[in-house]
């Protein structure tokens, strides 16, 4: 009974598909067309209905569970979006309403249906449920579901590259943009490049020809600067080989309350001395500096003579006169405005030199300061050393004295501090401060010009000589009677020196005296340009004393000692 019932339902449902195929071909079709694209799941076909076959449907029938899980295994999905559209606006006929049925009836088999649960009757066994396998369907769904997956994160990453495109394709072109300014610019720069090209070009042109028109001026202007050198050196030889210049200090207030002043001036460079009753007589002089004239003033007078040191010929400046005339304070001096010749003498020096040296002139100096005590020679720049005098043809040689190169100005200040610690000094009736030694400070000047190949070597000797005294005026004993003793015969052998010199005589005692060998160039022995500045004072008290200064003095100026020549190395 159930096999006959079973057979007969299957054979109805044929044939109302057959009949359903027949009547809407279109449907047919579209199955056809879906199943050629792609791997899609077939129409189930619909349940016959009792109103067409006479029979009822044991679908999802209690008493038939085998058929009903056949059929719910065998039914497929139908998408809704692979049902064919309507194309008609005309209601729908019936056959066309029962293909929609069916195809409704077919979408809701496809999905998993559950028989209801039937009542076992008392007696038979129970039949265990079964879980459903994964179809061939579902794996390729999962995996098309996947790769969708796949494909939206693709996409994400491929708007990501378009977008990251975009950006580089806009920063491109900025750079482009940069690039073209900047070869823009690499072009005006080129042209500036071949303009100052050019411009150098010019310049190099013009430079040869003025180097070849200075080398025409340097030449004339080393020749003029010898002219030049030789007249100013030719108008100092016409002053006298000796010129002698004469210094009157002022008087001090203890002298202005208890004295008068015993000097008078005829002329600008004349001077008498009044003893008393008795007048020296107006004696001249190359200049006669008055108590009226500063230390700035004074060096002003002789810088053309200290001048010629610089043009390689030896100079010597000797300062003389008795003890307390203001030897010192000409030479020494003291600070700012009260320099003396020394230090004045090395500024000149420098800032000469750096005038000459437009023309080619290179320079170096050294300098060694010397102290002659009690008729022995000493160091004063290196711990008081002994210094030994050697006479070597007719010149003389000082073992031991130590010489200091001088690069700047501020040297010089360094090294006459220390002189000054080293010198010997002592307070008589006539001089608070009396130097009792005679102070020689030498220079030695190197000078070279490569144009024309002259070099020479120069001596320019500065003397600050110890002051004359009388023991009965001065009251000396003891060891100052000794230096008092020293000082006057050094002083005596120097007069005594000139005045054979002025006579022509074929001897002169130049080794009687330390200080006379030491100055033997500058009295005759040699070649040298010589100045005395003699110093002398003012008061009434002191006339016996200036009257004899200047006398030497004037015998000084008579004496001659011959024309200097130049240094030059052989």
């Amino acid at each position: 009974m159930f096999a006959r019932r079973r057979s007969g339902g299957l054979a109805a449902r044929s044939m109302a598909s057959r009949a359903i195929a027949a009547r809407s071909p279109k449907l047919t079709a579209s199955r056809r067309v879906t199943s050629a694209t792609g791997p899609l799941p077939s129409i189930a076909e619909p349940l016959p209905s009792p109103l067409a076959t006479g029979r009822h449907s044991t679908l999802g029938h209690s008493g038939c569970p085998a058929l009903t899980r056949a059929t719910s295994a065998n039914v497929s999905r139908v998408p809704v979006a692979s049902r064919p559209p309507s194309t008609s606006s005309r209601p729908p006929s019936t056959s066309n309403v029962r293909s929609v049925t069916s195809q409704r009836t077919a979408f809701v088999a496809n999905k998993t249906i559950t028989a209801p649960a039937r009542v076992r009757p008392v007696g038979r066994a129970a039949v265990p449920a079964t879980t459903r396998k994964p179809t061939e369907v579902d794996v390729l769904k999962a995996k098309v579901a996947e790769m969708e997956k796949d494909i939206v994160e693709k996409d994400e990453r491929l708007q990501m590259a378009k977008e990251t495109a975009e950006t580089q394709k806009e920063n491109i072109g900025m750079y482009k943009e940069r690039l073209e300014a900047m070869s823009a610019k690499v072009d005006a720069l080129n042209m500036q490049v071949d303009v100052l090209k050019t411009e150098i070009s010019h310049l190099k042109t013009e430079d040869e020809q003025k180097k070849v028109q200075i080398g025409k001026l340097t030449s004339q202007l080393n020749d003029k600067e010898g002219i030049m050198r030789k007249l100013h050196n030719d108008v100092v030889d016409l002053r006298g080989q000796i010129r002698v210049v004469v210094r009157v200090r002022p008087m001090l207030r203890s002298e202005v309350e208890t004295s008068v002043s015993a000097i008078e001036y005829p002329t600008i460079n004349s001077i008498i001395v009044n003893q008393g009753s008795k007048s020296s007589g107006a004696m001249t002089f190359e200049k006669v500096f008055t108590p009226i004239f500063t230390q700035s003033q004074v060096f002003c007078e002789i810088e053309d003579f200290i001048l010629s040191a610089l043009h390689g010929y030896n100079v010597g400046l000797i300062a003389f006169g008795q003890t307390g005339s203001g030897k010192t304070h000409t030479m020494r001096g003291g600070d700012g405005e009260n320099e003396g010749i020394i230090p004045r003498a090395a500024s000149y020096l420098f800032s000469a030199s750096k005038q000459l040296e437009a023309t080619g002139w290179q320079f170096e100096f050294s300098l060694s300061f010397l102290e002659i005590y009690n008729n022995e020679a000493y160091d004063l720049l290196k711990n008081h050393n002994v210094v030994k005098l050697r006479l070597v043809k007719e010149t003389v040689s000082l073992d031991g004295l130590s010489e200091h190169p001088l690069k700047k100005q501020s040297d010089m200040a360094v090294l006459l501090r220390t002189a000054d610690a080293n010198r010997k000094t002592a307070s008589t009736k006539c001089n608070e401060y009396s130097s009792r030694s005679h102070a020689i400070y030498m220079w030695k000047i190197k000078a070279e010009q490569k144009s024309t190949g002259i070099s020479t070597n120069s001596v320019l000797k500065l003397v600050d000589l110890a002051g004359s005294e009388r023991a009965k005026e001065s009251g000396v004993v003891g060891q100052q009677f000794k230096e008092m003793t020293n000082i006057n015969q050094s002083l005596s052998v120097l007069q005594k020196c000139v005045s054979m010199q002025k006579s022509k005589s074929p001897h002169v005692p130049y080794r009687d005296s330390k200080l006379t060998q030491v100055l033997m160039d500058c009295l005759g022995r040699g070649n040298s340009k010589t100045m005395v500045m003699v110093n002398i004072t003012p008061c009434e008290e002191q006339a016996t004393e200036s009257k004899r200064s200047i006398e030497f003095a004037a015998k000084m100026r008579d004496t001659h000692i011959g024309s200097a020549v130049q240094q030059r190395d052989q």
